[in-house]
């Protein structure tokens, strides 16, 4: 991702989202490299854990995969670690802007709105029960305010 000198931030060309260095990225504690591709800069991912939670992430753009049956704990791994802003960017993107394959069985991800916090696109692999996340989007989803 790009870095934007004026305001510390690494911008993500394709969604927009912006995230301070030494943001959740360096909280990952990577366990090994996997057989899968990233997605997006097409790189081995390398297996990782955010508080003992799995997921494949990509060192070069920090992009992550995560299994959906540890979606939700990864992102409230997440969340215990951000503090919530007041305010969440508008979205830069919306579904179909671009498509990407699944790392597992190499088949179109979904693009698609993510249904929590956070207002962005997400993609998904149904079949291999896979989200996708760009860069920044973890640290968007963990940042937005939740409404309860």
């Amino acid at each position: 991702m790009p870095v934007n000198r004026n305001t510390g931030l690494a911008v993500c060309g394709h969604c927009g989202s912006s995230e301070q260095l030494a943001g959740i990225a360096t909280l990952i504690e990577l366990a090994g490299a996997s057989d899968q591709m990233c997605p997006a800069c097409h790189t081995p991912l390398a297996g990782g854990r955010l508080d003992g939670h799995s997921l494949l992430f990509c060192q070069r753009c920090e992009g992550l995969l995560i299994e959906m049956e540890n979606f939700v704990s990864v992102i409230n791994a997440a969340r215990a670690r951000e503090e919530q802003s007041g305010t969440i960017p508008p979205r830069r993107q919306t579904p179909g802007d671009r498509t990407i394959d699944c790392p597992a069985c190499h088949r179109p991800m979904l693009s698609h709105f993510y249904g929590g916090p956070g207002n962005l696109v997400i993609d998904t692999c149904e079949p291999c029960h896979l989200n996708w996340l760009d860069p920044g989007e973890l640290r968007r989803i963990a940042r937005a305010p939740t409404t309860r």
